[in-house]
């Protein structure tokens, strides 16, 4: 078994990155709190975006005191509590982190939104955060239903492109489910392709099994045949799946168009082996890494699946900070 990298002083969970070819490096970005939360369980509603560098998973460099909270929203802004899972990419004149938050003024304070933060420089710690959001609507649950088994969904953006057009998948609950059952992976288009607007239109969602109460942390690969496999987390009190038997973990389906999943789940690392929030990391042959549950850090599974990226190149587009407000 491969060895927890655990922060030296702060708890750590769910995390997405950056590979650059140039240097060889991973550039994590991964939830964290004191780990005197941890206990309970209220380290979710303390969590900060932390930076950090890795060639391998196995050895982490966690830098200074300023790398592990990054994301520090301006005041009277909507993201005025905690931030959860995201996603990182790219483009023509820096990068931009999106991100899950919530308002605590709105609803019972749980309903999530989705925003975005740019910086011209990775290892920057001044993340600028624009004034955007992306709230849930369409056919998805705006905020929190009674009797549910778990809490509401609309977090853990995945961004990704198919013949030229920008699309982002989400965790999500649909509206036209039975609750317990309805969670769903998320579908949105951008409009023009345009970053700077942000404007984003409604799909329906790209994953509706109804078997699971939430599908956490979607992402989307490509398998060895070509295929699209589309990948998401679930604890096991909320799998529900016939052909799962309750395994939760880091689950699968495949199809050749992204836009028709169905057909059987298949388990790709079920939760007893103690990872959670998983990623593909196809520059590592598709070996499956998330965060240690027990311990708490970044681990390896050894598990390879060989799956590759997706289109993930958003060199060409430009983002103009002026456009959206800061």
């Amino acid at each position: 078994m491969f060895p927890s990298m655990r922060h030296p002083y702060r708890y750590v969970w769910d995390f997405w990155y950056y590979f650059d070819p140039k240097t060889a490096l991973y550039h994590l970005f991964y939830l964290n709190a004191d780990e005197i939360l941890v206990p309970s369980v209220k380290h979710h509603h303390a969590a900060c975006v932390g930076h950090a560098v890795t060639s391998d998973f196995l050895r982490i460099e966690w830098s200074g005191e300023k790398e592990f909270d990054i994301l520090k929203p301006p005041k009277h802004h909507w993201a005025n509590t905690s931030i959860w899972s995201g996603d990182i990419i790219k483009i023509k004149n820096g990068f931009l982190l999106f991100y899950t938050s919530r308002n605590r003024e709105l609803d019972d304070g749980m309903t999530q939104n989705i925003g975005v933060a740019y910086t011209d420089n990775i290892l920057s710690n001044r993340w600028q955060l624009s004034l955007m959001q992306v709230p849930p609507g369409y056919c998805y649950q705006l905020k929190n239903s009674l009797g549910d088994l778990s809490t509401h969904a609309w977090r853990d953006p995945f961004l990704f492109q198919d013949n030229g057009q920008i699309y982002m998948l989400l965790s999500a609950k649909s509206t036209k489910e039975p609750i317990g059952r309805n969670g769903v992976v998320g579908l949105l288009r951008l409009k023009d392709n345009n970053l700077s607007k942000g404007e984003w239109e409604y799909l329906d969602p790209i994953l509706n099994p109804c078997s699971y109460s939430e599908m956490e942390v979607p992402q989307l690969y490509k398998d060895s045949q070509g295929k699209y496999e589309l990948v998401f987390s679930t604890w096991a009190k909320n799998d529900f799946a016939a052909a799962t038997r309750q395994a939760g973990g880091l689950q699968g389906f495949t199809s050749s168009n992204f836009r028709n999943f169905s057909g059987i789940p298949h388990v790709l690392l079920p939760e007893k082996y103690g990872l959670y929030a998983c990623r593909v990391i196809p520059e590592l042959d598709g070996e499956i890494v998330g965060f240690d549950t027990q311990e708490g850090g970044i681990r390896r599974s050894g598990v390879r699946t060989n799956f590759k990226h997706v289109d993930r190149d958003f060199s060409k587009y430009s983002f103009n900070i002026n456009e959206l407000g800061i």
